[in-house]
C-alpha cells in the first residue's frame, strides 16, 4: 500500500495496526516460553549457498573507500546457528530478509519479514507443535476464537493441525508412490510418463516440483485447516538432517494454511563435515545454473561443531498477517511495498 491509499482507505490503517499487534504478539509469546530475541546482521560476507535462492549484492565502502563486497541475508540462519554456537539455547528472530530474482506482489517481495527460532534439544516435531501454539496464541489474542475466515473460507485453527508425509501427498494428490521415485532417472521417467518436459540440466528438485506444484500443492488449498507436509525426499534435504531409521528422507516440513506456504522447518543438520559436502555441492549447482560464484562460510563450519541437536523453522510473517487480515496479497499488509517503490520510477 502507499500513502495515498494509506489516507482514502481506512481498511489499510486497520491492517498496519493489526500487523504492529501480531509483531507484539509473536515477541510476547517468545518471551513466556524463554527465548531470547537475537539482533543478527542483515548485511553479511557470506550469504546462503542455496541453489535455488538469489542474495542482492551489496559495496560497501571503508573510511579510505577501500570496496568491500557483502549481500543481504536471504535468511538469518546461518547467523543464529553461530548463537547457537556459542551456548545459546533458545532463540528467535524477528526481522527483514531479501531475496532478488523473485516475483513482486501476491504472496512475495524482494524485501520481507521472517520468523526464525531455534531450540536445542528439540526435532521438527517439536517445531510442529510450537507452530502450533504461537499460531494458537497470537490468533486467540488478537479475537479469541480459532476459527478464522479468509478470502471467504472458515479455516480452522484449532491444534493438532493434520500432518501428511510427503509420500502420502503424492499417494493421495498425484496418484504416484513416492517410495518407487526417489533417485533422478525414476523422477525423471514419472515426470515424463506425466506429460512434464524433463530437460537437460533439470536436476531432481526441478523434476520433483513440476509435479508437485502441478499436482499436490494447489490440492492443499481445498483443505480448511492447516496442514504440516514432512519427510522430504533426501536429495531435498537442503540444510535438514535426514532420518536414521530411513535414510532415503529427510526430517524437513512445510506448513500450508489455506494454501498459503508459511514455513520450511528442520530438524537442524550440525554435522560440519555433512555440512561442507553440502554447500560444495550447492556451489556446483549454483555454477550449473550460471549464477555468480559464492563462497563457503568457513566461521559457521566451524561452529557447527559446537551446536548441539537441535530444531528450527522460517516462517514467513508477512503471509501471517495476511492470513489474520483476510488481505489476498502481500502488497495490503505492506507500507511501501516494492511496486509501490519503484514501479514510480
Amino acid at each position: 500500500m502507499n500513502w495515498q491509499e494509506l489516507k482514502n482507505n481506512p481498511a489499510y490503517r486497520v491492517k498496519l495496526e493489526k500487523r504492529a499487534r501480531i509483531f507484539n504478539l509473536i515477541r510476547q509469546f517468545f518471551e513466556k516460553e524463554d527465548f531470547l530475541e537475537i539482533d543478527s546482521p542483515l548485511l553479511v560476507a557470506r550469504p546462503s549457498l542455496e541453489p535455488n535462492l538469489n542474495p542482492m549484492e551489496v559495496l560497501a565502502h571503508q573510511e579510505n573507500g577501500r570496496p568491500v563486497k557483502g549481500y543481504l541475508i536471504t535468511s538469518p540462519e546461518l547467523s543464529l546457528k553461530k548463537a547457537l554456537a556459542g551456548g545459546l539455547s533458545k532463540i528467535f528472530q524477528l526481522g527483514k530478509c531479501f531475496r532478488d530474482h523473485e516475483p513482486w506482489g501476491e504472496t512475495h517481495n524482494p524485501e520481507f519479514t521472517m520468523l526464525e527460532w531455534y531450540e536445542v534439544g528439540s526435532n521438527y516435531k517439536d517445531v510442529m507443535r510450537r507452530t502450533e501454539e504461537l499460531v494458537a496464541f497470537v490468533v486467540q489474542k488478537l479475537g479469541g476464537a480459532l476459527k478464522i475466515k479468509y478470502q471467504g473460507r472458515e479455516i480452522d485453527l484449532t491444534p493438532p493441525w493434520p500432518k501428511l508425509s510427503m509420500a502420502e501427498a503424492w499417494q493421495k494428490y498425484a496418484g504416484a508412490d513416492l517410495n518407487n521415485y526417489l533417485d533422478y532417472d525414476k523422477m525423471a521417467e514419472l515426470a515424463r510418463i506425466k506429460g512434464y518436459a524433463a530437460n537437460q540440466g533439470d536436476s531432481f528438485d526441478d523434476l520433483f516440483f513440476k509435479i508437485f506444484l502441478s499436482e499436490v500443492e494447489p490440492r492443499l488449498t481445498e483443505l480448511n485447516q492447516p496442514v504440516f507436509i514432512y519427510d522430504y525426499p533426501a536429495p531435498m534435504a537442503a540444510l535438514s538432517r535426514i532420518k536414521k531409521d530411513d535414510g532415503r528422507w529427510a526430517e524437513r516440513f512445510e506448513l500450508y494454511i489455506a494454501g498459503l506456504e508459511l514455513a520450511n522447518a528442520y530438524s537442524e543438520l550440525t554435522d560440519s563435515d555433512e555440512q561442507r559436502a553440502r554447500f560444495e555441492a550447492d556451489i556446483e549447482k549454483r555454477k550449473e545454473l550460471g549464477k555468480g560464484s559464492l563462497q563457503i562460510d568457513e566461521d559457521l563450519i566451524e561452529a557447527l561443531k559446537n551446536v548441539p541437536p537441535c530444531g528450527g523453522i522460517a516462517l514467513g510473517v508477512d503471509r501471517l498477517v495476511m492470513l489474520l487480515t483476510d488481505s489476498k496479497t502481500i502488497d495490503e499488509v505492506l507500507f511501501l511495498a516494492a511496486g509501490d517503490l519503484f514501479n514510480t520510477l
